[in-house]
């Protein structure tokens, strides 16, 4: 026991008030904690008390209700329970019997027995469907619960009448910090120090003062022990639907299957625990002479919160984020894990949506174009994974990040989720802190992804307006006004540009130095304007038949010049072959009638050792066009030689 338990405890016992068991009872659980106490003994001073032996095998008849052999004597009950549930089991009836009256008038003992004993009920058999603890212990720490109370009610009950008066306007950190402030203690407190006080185990101790508000444990997020503080509270969220009036009902049904989803316990197997206690809790409130009173259908209630809309209740989680807000979608066949998810989303400030299935989210996918899905692997009609393959097969779905929710933890079958297309994955129980974190790596991703988009959008809106402008002054500035090509300006630019890249990247260049045969005389003969109809004829020839990289300019009067990058002198000869062989096909048609055959010559060069200077690659270009004049015309030359 703390110090601090141990002075809140002092303080109590002086009244001589504290809600202990009495007589047989208190003998028992005396000789129980003792070492060299034998279950004879034990048995023997039971069966003094004729009352508390048929309470006792009765409820150890209850407890093991599974059991092939019924218990019929104290001997079988100790030996089958064990000293520690058997005494915690005598505490617990000997408290509910002496204490179903007292001096508080606000406090009210008949709920408060019937709410606590719920809760054991419950959380045994929540117990027994997870396999998280011994369900005869468990039970008792269900039962025992809301011990702080009974004892606040006994030991102040005036004080704590106050406090009682207006604590249904109040949430419950109100109600702590009122006891705080009149008592020096809180409720959960003064249980978990009684609980210490009669040698619970400290885990015990740690359940009784955490459950009533799990989100502020202090236990580690997804341990044995955080799941059971969660379990327990979901027992007594369950007895608060059993007990509440039909008009503070729905918010605890509400909460009750999110809360559900938290421990990984799906809604069928709520609604079976359900029906299963509702049976056992007629037992026990008979065997402790409580008034009972039927339990609703837990089946029934669902249905009824399903046909009303919802008013959506945020807890605070510390882990949530609300930096930056996505649209995600929540795909999984069971209600309490779809609200407990779309709680946790809301909660972090997302948009949410939601899908029982693969089929139905495809369909939403299509429409809302959701940024990050949280789907459950098992699910009618189309699965997660199924739902992943199908998502990924679509080039607009394939940046949308996917997280799949699975209780399975075995290598190959994560393998075989993140094959399929999952980004992330969660196992069950969720815990709201490993929960917190994997949507926060998803939202870094989903966040960069729009990030880049965004700026991607951006450039090319600014590529497309610079190229706009570029050309608008390449137009006027570059090009040639008679044929369309660039201009020699341009040629001369565009030259130094790939004369760079060569240098930088080693790669080849050659350039073709093209003229018109016999120009001037069609000039003399048909007149300027047939010769600037010959000038356009030659150009749109030049441009249809070079290859794609190569560049065509007018490079003056009749001449032209093509730019090869990344080709060598023979590359640039065939390429010249194309382009003399095509004009030649060419005729110019004449104002009178008939046509005049035109030919090109053309002089071929290539960047070499000797060749360092684009002054000097254009001269020999050039005296390769003025040998192939000399030669005859009609014809390309390329000289080899450096």
């Amino acid at each position: 026991m703390t110090p601090n338990q141990n002075n809140i405890l002092a303080k109590l016992k002086l009244s001589g008030r504290l809600p202990t068991p009495k007589g047989v009872a208190l003998e028992v659980i005396n000789l129980t904690q003792r070492e060299d106490a034998s279950n004879q003994d034990i048995v023997r001073l039971i069966s003094a008390d004729p009352a508390l032996s048929v309470r006792v095998i009765k409820a150890a008849n209850v407890l093991l209700s599974s059991s092939s052999r019924p218990i019929v004597t104290i001997s079988d009950a100790v030996t089958v329970l064990g000293s520690r549930a058997l005494r915690q089991l005598v505490l617990g009836i000997a408290l509910i019997v002496d204490h179903q009256h007292g001096p508080c008038k606000q406090f009210n003992y008949s709920y408060f027995w019937s709410h606590s004993l719920l809760t054991g009920v419950y959380v045994r058999h929540l117990a027994a469907l997870s396999r998280l603890a011994a369900v005869e212990e468990i039970f008792v720490i269900g039962l025992l619960g809301g011990i702080g109370q009974l004892a606040m009610a006994t030991v102040y009950p005036d004080e704590f009448g106050k406090i009682l008066s207006v604590s249904e306007r109040q949430s419950l950190e109100d109600i702590y910090r009122k006891e705080r402030e009149q008592f020096g203690f809180e409720q959960a407190e003064l249980s978990a120090a009684i609980l210490a006080d009669m040698n619970f185990p400290s885990i015990f101790q740690t359940l009784i003062h955490d459950f009533p508000q799990p989100e502020s444990s202090r236990v580690v997020e997804g341990t044995r022990e955080w799941k059971l503080v969660n379990m327990l509270h979901l027992a007594s969220l369950m007895a608060d639907v059993s007990l509440c009036s039909p008009a503070e009902r729905n918010r605890s049904l509400r909460r009750l299957r999110a809360d559900a989803a938290l421990v990984a316990i799906e809604e069928a197997s709520l609604v079976q625990v359900a029906d299963e206690c509702g049976r056992e809790w007629m037992e026990w409130a008979a065997l402790l002479n409580m008034g009972a009173r039927h339990l609703p259908s837990l089946a029934e209630l669902f249905v009824q919160i399903d046909n009303e809309p919802e008013e959506i209740v945020i807890p605070q989680w510390p882990h949530a984020n609300h930096d930056y807000k996505m649209r995600v979608l929540v795909v999984d066949d069971d209600r309490s894990m779809r609200a407990l998810l779309q709680k946790m989303l809301v909660a972090a400030g997302h948009h949410v949506l939601i899908a029982s299935n693969g089929i139905e989210a495809l369909s939403m996918i299509e429409k809302e174009q959701p940024q990050l899905i949280v789907t459950d692997w098992l699910m009618p009609q189309m699965d997660g994974i199924a739902l992943c393959r199908e998502l990924r097969s679509k080039p607009e779905n394939r940046s949308i990040y996917v997280i799949i929710v699975t209780m399975q933890e075995s290598a190959d079958k994560l393998v075989e989720a993140f094959e399929a297309g999952a980004d992330d994955y969660l196992t069950k129980p969720i815990t709201p802190k490993v929960f917190f974190a994997r949507l926060r790596a998803g939202q870094r991703v989903v966040q960069l992804q729009e990030e880049l988009a965004f700026d991607r959008e951006q450039l090319m809106r600014f590529s497309a307006e610079l190229s706009a402008a570029n050309e608008r002054l390449q137009g006027q500035a570059l090009s040639d006004a008679l044929t369309g090509l660039p201009n020699r300006r341009y040629a001369m630019e565009r030259l130094e540009q790939e004369w760079a890249l060569t240098k930088r990247g080693d790669r080849a260049l050659s350039c073709l130095m093209v003229d018109v045969d016999h120009f001037k005389s069609i000039n003399d003969r048909f007149g300027h304007q047939v010769g600037d109809e010959a000038l356009k004829l030659v150009a749109d020839t030049l441009r249809r038949a070079a290859r794609t990289q190569d560049v065509v300019c007018r490079y003056g009067g009749e001449e032209f010049l093509v730019i090869c990058p990344d080709t060598d002198a023979q590359a640039a000869v065939l390429c010249a072959e194309r382009l003399r062989t095509n004009i030649a096909a060419q005729g110019l048609r004449l104002q009178g009638g008939g046509e005049h055959k035109m030919t090109v010559s053309i002089g071929v060069a290539e960047k070499s050792e000797t060749i360092t200077t684009l002054e000097a690659l254009l001269i020999r270009a050039d005296n390769n066009l003025y040998a192939a004049k000399e030669a005859g015309r009609n014809r390309i030359i390329l000289d080899p030689t450096p």
